[in-house]
């Protein structure tokens, strides 16, 4: 009888064992609705251009592209896809945790093998739908959930676009000087118009204006009027750039940024551009392009850089107003970039039997370790009809792939693209301005990768326009 009681405590103990060896085991945690993802979005995302060679970056605004969590079918989706050519295995997806949980992601090439602990600073590879295990602090439950990022799978057809509300700080004005840039989800406007005092003086008034949502607009800053003293032709009109999230204004011979509008630095640069990395340029009153480094636009000095010398680059060829700067990765190196500048030269030649003289000035340089030139981007000797014309309050901006450009009148309802940035230019019939665009005189444009934003310098008129695919 003792050894039989001994017995079966024996095989009571070694059950017990076990039961507690395989409530350890991963394969056996108890599924459970107390450990879940809460909430999902995307950041920083990359989009291949069209010819491969090169990438954009942009954030999708969660309201564009929401993504759901049906928390009964474990799924975690996007409803509207993603633009086109966005890079599936480069997503960045911020997730929030139920219970202080956390997530370890399925194997791409192994099904059900999860070995990719998830941390929300690493891109991710969603090129096929990948689960998710949610698994709590004690490792006593877990819930799984599948991924699936949609993007789009065929380039843009159309624009569609929306009527905004009339922007009244410049509806009425006759503008000399208009300007829209994008910068952290908002859409900032320069204007500058002109007044006379009683003694027939001429005065340049200075705007920035800001807005959310394109419907609202508020005066960032008006700087005091400033007196032309000099023909009207010569005089340097107010230029803006966005670097590193913040904006630069430079007009009168004074720097200012957005930190504190108030606040102005001397520099004696033509025309500020934009910036990247830790380079920020600029063109002086030569035409020659000067650059800063550092970071601080502020506090840096600047000098000139590096541009191609050859015997076709003469003084005509050189940057004189109406300035546009571009700047992003290349695909094939994320560390290196490709910077753009479009502008109009300082005397424009109407001339029907020679159509390469009247047209815009495109120069482009590649960022890298090495140094290198700024390069004019000469069409060949048969490409004629490709370049991009003389156009008048020229404005341009990426988006679609590519690079978008429109002027003054009378190209007001003309849209020109590139899809190689800036090598080649057509109008295409599915890049269009809005029907219904009301204004003749000049318009500007800016992009924040989602939308497409066209401004009536006339008009006050703001119109959003979004791919369709």
């Amino acid at each position: 009888m003792y050894r039989f009681k001994n017995i079966i405590i024996m095989l009571s103990a070694t059950l017990m064992l076990l039961t507690a060896s395989c409530s350890s085991s991963d394969n056996d945690i108890t599924p459970s609705d107390q450990v879940g993802i809460t909430a999902a979005t995307f950041g920083t995302l990359r989009r291949q251009s069209t010819t491969g060679s090169s990438y954009s970056t942009y954030v999708p605004s969660s309201s564009t592209y929401p993504i759901f969590i049906d928390h009964i079918k474990g799924e975690i989706y996007n409803p509207d896809s993603l633009p086109v050519r966005t890079i599936p295995s480069k997503i960045l997806l911020t997730l929030s945790f139920k219970n202080n949980s956390s997530g370890v992601l399925e194997s791409v090439e192994k099904k059900d093998s999860f070995a990719q602990t998830y941390y929300s600073t690493d891109t991710l590879d969603f090129s096929k739908p990948r689960k998710i295990r949610v698994t709590s602090s004690d490792r006593a439950h877990s819930r799984d959930y599948t991924i699936d990022i949609r993007i789009h799978k065929v380039g843009v057809d159309s624009l569609k676009w929306t009527r905004m509300n009339v922007c009244n700080q410049i509806k009425g004005k006759k503008l000399i000087t208009l300007k829209a840039l994008s910068n952290d989800e908002a859409l900032y406007v320069l204007a500058a118009d002109t007044t006379r005092d009683s003694s027939n003086d001429l005065y340049c008034n200075v705007h920035v204006l800001k807005t959310s949502d394109g419907n609202t607009w508020t005066t960032e800053y008006t700087t005091p009027s400033t007196k032309i003293t000099v023909p009207f032709e010569q005089f340097k009109r107010p230029t803006m750039a966005v670097y590193k999230d913040k904006m630069y204004l430079l007009h009168d011979g004074q720097l200012r940024c957005s930190d504190n509008w108030t606040s102005s630095v001397s520099c004696n640069l033509r025309a500020i551009l934009g910036g990247f990395d830790n380079y920020f340029y600029g063109v002086n009153d030569q035409k020659k392009i000067e650059v800063a480094t550092g970071g601080d636009p502020m506090t840096a000095l600047f000098s000139s850089d590096s541009m191609e010398e050859m015997q076709y680059v003469v003084g005509d060829s050189l940057p004189y107003k109406d300035f546009n700067f571009i700047a992003t990765n290349l695909l094939t190196d994320p560390t290196m970039g490709r910077t753009i500048l479009l502008a109009n030269k300082q005397n424009e030649v109407t001339n029907i039997k020679a159509p390469d003289v009247d047209k815009a000035v495109i120069w482009s340089k590649i960022i890298d370790d090495v140094p290198q030139d700024w390069c004019l981007m000469t069409p060949a000797w048969n490409n004629h009809y490709k370049v991009l014309p003389y156009l008048p309050y020229l404005s341009a901006t990426s988006y679609a792939d590519g690079i978008i450009a429109t002027g003054g009148y009378p190209n007001v309802r003309q849209l020109y693209y590139s899809n190689d940035w800036g090598t080649t230019w057509a109008v295409k019939s599915s890049i269009n301005v809005p029907v219904d665009l009301q204004s003749t005189a000049q318009v500007a444009i800016a992009s924040d990768y989602i939308y497409l934003y066209l401004i009536g310098g006339d008009t006050g008129e703001v119109w959003r326009g979004q791919k369709i695919y």
